[in-house]
């Protein structure tokens, strides 16, 4: 008879496979023209639910990318996976008009595991994308030099990203000090076009298309710490349970790095056929292989987080966690190809916290279940319009237990997290509403056991 662990790692695998082969993308914004586009943000769906408190936060059975320094926590095999359902509305003051869009893409892929119990060594590695480009605009110009009735369309579009694989360490003493670093590979491409087309009454002229796209790649470094200190300890609210009381300390740095690019560059006058696809008539200019780099400047974090835990002979609880961080990076000198962007040095605050009513009740399922809630507000690397765009942020989310451990070292959890909030203000021409809907497995395990009986 096949293990319910044999069970649980194919399910996950089968899982994953699905979620790779099963993407699709229908976001349009505009702001994904500047810089390498838009952040993803792909946290854990647990801190994402937390406001986005990550950097000072460690949980033993999920893998905190945010801060390699919590991988030292690891105590059995964990496998994350996470996918993110966006939903935007652009809204645009000149000309007045409202455009909704919908995106479903995943947030990571991660396993994390304990190298040395003893020792307080833990890794993980996976995938997850960084920043994602999806944009369609189209601008009429009326040619009040030549007709009235002349006008000329341009489109500007453009796609995709960057995408990381990664591997991190991590290592915990005594004295309650973290230290880690992630390590890998970034890379991915960034397309874009210019059509445009001028629409005559009489005269049928060809329309043009200016098409670059450039790949790119480089390997990056972040690394972090994580300092706990026990405030206080006491009975706890059950026999034979003792609570305690941590600070933690938390600091993460992605270092600034340069990607190595190569750019193929295309100008050419193109037309439709009779079923709409687009057929090349000329070709105007063609360069390939132009060798160049993408200068990514350094990402700070910093944070603290004050949490309850409850313990037993069993094991530890959470109880409820609270903390808040701060996030910063200047991006006024992201360089591509040596030229600079319409980017700016960005900030962010991040408030949140979670709560478990108890963790130890088995007739009452809700009050297994951890509920979380945060806030964020600071201001984004992109700067379109010279007046920059103030962000502003809400979420909350549950982590629902599968079923309880009881005689297993197996542990599955469903996390959720319900993100809204707003890109602009008032002083924008175009500002931009959203809201997430993220969903993430976790499953822990223990693997390398010897089996008494089979």
């Amino acid at each position: 008879m096949q293990s319910t662990s044999t069970i649980y790692r194919a399910s996950f695998f089968l899982i994953c496979i699905i979620f790779i082969t099963s993407v699709s993308a229908q976001e349009n914004s505009p702001y994904s023209r500047f810089g390498l586009g838009d952040f993803t943000y792909s946290q854990h769906v647990v801190t994402k639910a937390m406001g986005g408190v990550a950097v000072a936060y460690a949980d033993g059975q999920i893998v905190n990318f945010s801060n390699p320094a919590s991988y030292a926590n690891l105590k059995i095999v964990t496998y994350d996976l996470g996918i993110t359902i966006d939903s935007r509305t652009l809204r645009s003051n000149t000309p007045l008009s409202k455009y909704n869009s919908t995106n479903f893409s995943p947030t990571y892929l991660s396993v994390g595991f304990p190298i040395d119990k003893m020792k307080n060594i833990g890794a993980s590695f996976g995938f997850r994308p960084i920043t994602r480009i999806n944009y369609s605009v189209v601008k009429s110009e009326r040619l009040s030099s030549v007709s009235s009735n002349d006008s000329i369309q341009t489109g500007f579009e453009g796609s995709g990203g960057m995408n990381q694989f990664y591997f991190g360490l991590g290592k915990k003493w005594k004295n309650g000090l973290s230290i880690g670093f992630n390590s890998g590979y970034n890379f991915g491409k960034r397309e874009s076009n210019t059509k445009r087309a001028f629409i005559n009454d009489t005269v049928a002229f060809y329309k043009s298309n200016y098409s670059t796209t450039t790949s790119f790649g480089g390997m990056f470094v972040s690394g972090g710490f994580q300092f706990e200190t026990l405030l206080d300890s006491s009975k706890g609210y059950r026999k034979g349970m003792k609570d305690k009381y941590y600070l933690r300390l938390g600091a993460n740095a992605s270092l600034g790095q340069k990607l190595n690019a190569s750019q193929n560059i295309s100008k050419e006058t193109y037309e439709y056929d009779n079923s709409g696809g687009i057929f090349k008539v000329d070709s105007v200019f063609s360069s390939s292989n132009n060798k160049g780099s993408i200068t990514i400047p350094t990402t700070y974090t910093a944070g603290a987080l004050i949490q309850k835990t409850a313990s037993d002979a069993s094991g530890v609880y959470d109880i409820w966690t609270f903390g808040a961080e701060f996030t910063t990076a200047k991006w006024s000198e992201y360089r591509f190809y040596n030229q600079a962007d319409a980017l700016i040095n960005t900030w962010q605050v991040r408030v949140g916290g979670s709560w478990v009513p108890d963790p130890k009740s088995f007739d009452n399922y809700f009050s297994r279940i951890n509920y979380k809630a945060g806030f964020n507000f600071g201001k984004d690397y992109i700067n379109a319009d010279g007046k920059e765009l103030k962000t502003y942020g809400v979420s909350f989310g549950l982590g629902l237990p599968v079923r309880p451990a009881r005689f297993s070292y197996q542990f599955t959890t469903i996390h959720t997290a319900f993100e809204y909030g707003k890109r602009g203000s008032a002083v924008n021409n175009i500002t931009e509403n959203y809201f997430k809907l993220s969903f993430a497995l976790s499953i822990s395990d223990i693997w390398f056991i010897k089996r008494k009986y089979d």
